[in-house]
């Protein structure tokens, strides 16, 4: 069986010639006027001198031509190296250096922060005007008519390099093959059902695992997604309405903003029928989270995932376990076996705390031009000779059930009073304040003690909540040696470019900043 996305999307191409793939506002963009797109930006970039195994970055907000530029950079056997836009200029150098990126596609508004490139990498303006860069849409007209399939990789072939967020260090880039993500495709929609008549939200943006897995999902099972950005809730909500969206991926930062009390407003909008399921990853659902879709769409089907970018997907809870173990990231994925392991490497019994280890489909190649740490993460196990197993850094348990629960990871365990405290642990009681929105906890260093357990808040409101009224309420969640030495309230979370995550580094690092100002 052949196992890559062009397989998957020239048996869709064949099945569904005519249907719609994309859609863009009022465009849309048929399978067959996609593929032709892809196989003319194939042509474009071999002009340019791409060859097979060559780096192409993508510097582009979310729309259809980022579409073409991504999948004419698999057509032309180059491996696509997404840069979000919102990236600060070191973290841009960073994935454009590490990457040795031969050419860049990037957005005309954006154009100015890779510029300075120009000596070394082509760059190639993909959405908008420029005078001083060829236009990817015009370069496109002069290869017309070359439908010609140039697509001559394996499923075992790289096909992306995906810089991590970067929220606990400098960025890593995760090499990705061909067969990762058309098991992607498969995996995931088997375990949700997605079908040939949905119609998928594009919400996410097409420059990270998430994201790009809708695409490849819409080729694999010839469904339709629909490209939006999020602006406002209602507007959200119009999308949703108008478009017959049938399926909604999102992440915990999205269901923030659909239900901002100050911006949202509950009844302005008929009720939404099409929707079949929900699905989120990249944090866990509180339980306000969970409420308030419930409330907004009672019929409907919620998916809580968990993965990494090592392995993209690895777990998720089934929608009638939701409201049963609301904190549980559930069980593995389909062709996928998850352990927990203690230090010798023995399974650990219910209750007790491991690393969490994948074995199976969607496991990526490690990381690019890192062997050493390639080989830490991605390493065997005496059960499993000749196998490579993920061993993801993430500390779980299970319960007798054998469902998971996520506890912290192994290198942000805080010390303090010979004790060591999960910051996982205590965000989750941290943000049962009913006017909580979101925290951060780490450890800062204390010669007497360790570390300080240091808590760091923001509110719905943006107001700071009263310490004491705070404190007591910890107090009744939290066992002393987890109580919070410091306690700060921020007006908002800073979120990484990379899919919305919270930034931890930036809030560590302004907190330290604000404690070594004078007075």
């Amino acid at each position: 069986m052949l196992t890559t996305i062009p397989y998957a999307f020239e048996q869709t191409l064949a099945n569904y010639p005519d249907k719609v793939a994309i859609q863009e506002f009022d465009v849309v963009v048929t399978f067959r006027e996609l593929y032709q797109r892809a196989v003319e930006t194939a042509a474009v970039l071999k002009w340019h001198g791409i060859k097979k195994g060559d780096r192409v970055g993508v510097y582009m907000n979310k729309s259809l031509e980022q579409v073409y530029a991504l999948l004419g950079i698999i057509y032309s056997d180059a491996i696509i190296v997404p840069i979000l836009p919102r990236l600060k200029e070191d973290n841009i150098s960073n994935i454009v250096e590490h990457s040795g990126v031969k050419l860049i596609i990037a957005d005309a508004v954006v154009l100015a922060s890779v510029e300075r490139y120009a000596e070394t990498v082509a760059i190639v303006v993909g959405n908008g005007v420029s005078e001083n860069y060829s236009s990817l849409a015009d370069l496109r007209k002069d290869f017309s008519g070359r439908y010609d399939s140039p697509f001559s990789c394996i499923g075992i072939d790289s096909a992306a390099i995906i810089f991590s967020s970067g929220s606990t260090g400098r960025p890593k880039g995760i090499l990705i093959s061909h067969r990762n993500l058309f098991d992607g495709a498969v995996i995931v929609s088997n375990y949700l059902n997605t079908t040939v008549d949905d119609r998928i939200s594009g919400v996410l943006q097409l420059n990270f695992d998430y994201g790009l897995n809708q695409l490849w999902q819409t080729l694999y099972r010839g469904c339709t997604l629909v490209l939006h950005e999020f602006r406002f809730p209602n507007d959200f909500f119009s999308h949703l309405l108008n478009d017959s969206i049938t399926v909604l991926p999102v992440m915990p930062v999205i269901i923030t903003k659909m239900f901002d009390k100050r911006l949202y407003r509950a009844n302005e909008l008929q009720r939404i029928t099409t929707l079949k399921y929900i699905c989120s990853t990249g944090g866990r659902l509180s339980g306000a989270m969970i409420d308030a879709l419930g409330d907004k769409f009672p019929e409907v089907k919620i998916y809580s995932m968990f993965g990494l970018t090592e392995a993209f997907r690895s777990t998720y809870l089934a929608p009638e376990m939701l409201k049963l173990k609301p904190t549980s990231i559930g069980k593995a994925i389909p062709e996928v076996e998850v352990m927990v392991l203690d230090d010798l490497g023995d399974e650990c019994p219910a209750g007790q705390v491991g690393e969490l280890v994948h074995r199976g489909g969607c496991m990526t190649k490690g990381y690019w031009n890192a062997p050493e740490e390639t080989d830490l993460k991605f390493r065997s196990h005496p059960k499993f000779p000749g196998e490579r197993l993920l061993f993801s850094g993430d500390l779980v348990k299970k319960d007798e059930e054998g469902y998971l629960y996520f506890v912290g990871r192994r290198d942000s365990m805080i010390k303090t009073n010979g004790y060591r405290v999960s910051p996982t642990e205590v965000e989750e009681e941290a943000i049962k304040h009913h006017e909580v929105e979101s925290a951060v906890v780490f450890g800062l260093e204390n010669l007497s003690i360790g570390e300080d357990v240091v808590l760091i808040y923001s509110t719905f409101n943006g107001n700071q909540i009263a310490e004491e009224e705070y404190r007591l309420l910890l107090k009744e969640l939290l066992p002393n040696y987890m109580m919070p030495n410091v306690i700060k309230h921020i007006q908002q979370m800073p979120v990484t470019g990379n899919g919305g995550k919270i930034d931890r580094t930036r809030v560590i690092e302004q907190y330290c900043n604000d404690k070594a100002k004078p007075g």
